[in-house]
C-alpha cells in the first residue's frame, strides 16, 4: 500500500488559490471584453458611402429613396444647448451617444422614406461611423429613435 503525506502550509494555500483567482479574472477579461467590441460595434456602424448608409436605413425597416435629400456639415457645439440635450437623450435609446462629438464637425445625411410623405431618416456620420440617427414626420410633428418609429404614426 502507497500513502503519501502533503505539508502545506498557509502560503501555498493562498499562492494556489491568487493563481487560480488570477487565470480566472483572465478568462473573464478575455472572454467579457469580446462581447462588449461587438455591442460597441453594432452601435457605431461603419459606413464607407450611400450604399452603406441606405442599407442600414434599410435595416431598421424603411424603404427610402436612393439619394439623401440633404447632407451638410454641422458644427456640434461644444457646450450643447436644450435643443442637442432633448435630441442626444433621445437617441441614447438606441445606443447612440453625440456628447464625444461635441465641439466637432459631422456629416447629416436626411433621406425621405418612400412610404410615407414628409418622413425622414436622419443619418449622423463621423469618420465614417453613424452616431446619431432618428426618424421625424414634418406634418405629424413627432420624431423618434430610428429604433422605435414603429408603423411611422
Amino acid at each position: 500500500m502507497l500513502t503519501a503525506s502533503v505539508k502545506t502550509t498557509r502560503t501555498k494555500i493562498l499562492g494556489t488559490i491568487c493563481v487560480v483567482l488570477s487565470f480566472i479574472i483572465a478568462a473573464i477579461l478575455f472572454f467579457g471584453g469580446e462581447k462588449a467590441e461587438n455591442a460597441a460595434e453594432s452601435i457605431s456602424l461603419h459606413v464607407t458611402n450611400n450604399e452603406e448608409r441606405v442599407g442600414y436605413i434599410a435595416s431598421k425597416g424603411f424603404k427610402t429613396v436612393l439619394e439623401p435629400s440633404s447632407v451638410e456639415d454641422i458644427l456640434l457645439p461644444e457646450k450643447p444647448d436644450e435643443i442637442l440635450s432633448e435630441y442626444n437623450e433621445l437617441i441614447k435609446k438606441s445606443g447612440f451617444d453625440l456628447s464625444p462629438y461635441y465641439g466637432k464637425t459631422v456629416k447629416k445625411y436626411v433621406y425621405p422614406v418612400a412610404e410615407k410623405e414628409e418622413t425622414f431618416v436622419t443619418l449622423f456620420v463621423f469618420e465614417e461611423k453613424i452616431i446619431g440617427a432618428d426618424v421625424a414626420s414634418h406634418i405629424e410633428g413627432w420624431q423618434r429613435t430610428i429604433d422605435d418609429a414603429g408603423e411611422l404614426g
